[in-house]
């Protein structure tokens, strides 16, 4: 079942890919508007996502994780910097070319990824401590009810 919502995920993806759409693209503006809708999703979708990673700090305040969201915070802002210099390059051709705005584009997507890197590698690592200390403190626990069983049972 997984295996065939992945494989339909991919189709759909490459369906509504703009590489798809520039392969049946005539000349005409298509690609351009493709590239500019895919634009606005990106900026709506960094706009939710903000609000719900400004939420979410505000909820685990004093934790490790509320720590940790500032870099999630700043790969978002990096990714709708990125769509932003895209739209730099294609309307205002007077201060960059089309190559230099895709050339920041795809440096602050690189630098988003890396921001997405440190969030995901200290999140890890904060909740490997815990579990590992949550493992260690039900240890005690066991071993402090099997002495509390054993000092009750009637064969001690």
């Amino acid at each position: 079942m997984r295996l065939r919502k992945t494989l339909a995920l991919v189709g759909l993806m490459l369906l509504v890919s703009p590489a798809s759409a520039l392969a049946v693209d005539s000349g005409g503006g298509l690609s351009g508007a493709i590239s500019t809708g895919a634009g606005v999703v990106v900026l709506l979708l960094a706009a939710g996502l903000l609000v719900e990673m400004l939420a979410l700090r505000r909820l685990a305040e004093g934790s490790a994780l509320a720590e940790n969201i500032t870099f999630a915070v700043l790969a978002t802002v990096c990714l709708a910097a990125a769509a932003l210099v895209s739209w730099v390059g294609r309307f205002a051709d007077t201060t960059f070319s089309s190559e230099q705005a895709r050339l920041g584009a795809d440096l602050l997507t690189v630098v988003a990824l890396a921001f997405l890197g440190i969030f995901f590698h200290r999140v890890r690592r904060a909740m490997s401590r815990f579990l590992n200390r949550l493992t260690g403190q039900d240890e005690d626990l066991i071993a402090a009810l099997n002495e509390d069983g054993m000092q009750g049972s009637p064969d001690a």
